[in-house]
């Protein structure tokens, strides 16, 4: 069985990330481009890295990261969505959570990256983490701005999803799901 680990994301997996290979060196907005430097596009000018900065890693002026972190929690967007998972179950076919049958139900911020949130989460429950009300079904997601990460609750779990469509998620509508009211 494969390990399940969330690893930190790396400059190299940047599209906004380089490294100038040219010989003359270039002037653009924002920066002097010198051979064997590296340079981040990433925002409204470039902005070549310094020595103190990581080598690997996102350095903390990073324009993409989101500091602090945000999270969402997806659940079913209606009853409808909610009750064909539940027959699909009952019949055996497990589906995998994907976007179009769930909306945001809530979201925030929080102090936790998404590697510090799995570490926690295997000795405290999800929902005392994030200080929010968490379901078996829904959908967690830690969003650093670099690398989005998903996580499932399944039966008082969590477990690293590995693919789910969160802007189509976005683009749905929550329904509140009620009790009916009894009549007195």
């Amino acid at each position: 069985m494969a390990r399940e680990e969330i690893y930190r994301f790396r400059c190299s997996n940047c599209p906004n990330c380089f490294t100038y290979r040219e010989s003359i060196p270039k002037k653009i907005p924002g920066a002097f481009l010198e051979f064997g430097k590296r340079y981040c596009q990433g925002g409204k000018k470039t902005r070549g890295f310094k020595p103190r900065d990581p080598k690997i890693y996102p350095p903390s002026w990073c324009p993409k990261l989101k500091c602090p972190v945000e999270y969402r929690i997806y659940a079913y967007k209606d009853v409808n969505a909610w009750y064909l998972h539940r027959l699909l179950q009952a019949k055996g076919l497990l589906n995998t959570p994907n976007g179009h049958e769930f909306a945001v139900r809530s979201d925030g911020h929080t102090a936790l990256s998404a590697r510090n949130f799995w570490k926690e989460v295997k000795f405290k429950s999800a929902s005392e983490v994030l200080g929010v009300p968490i379901y078996d079904d829904e959908v967690i997601e830690i969003d650093d701005g670099l690398r989005p990460c998903f996580f499932h609750m399944e039966d008082g779990t969590v477990k690293v999803l590995l693919r789910f469509q969160s802007d189509k998620a976005r683009e749905n509508q929550y329904v509140e799901q009620t009790a009916p009211k009894e009549d007195e």
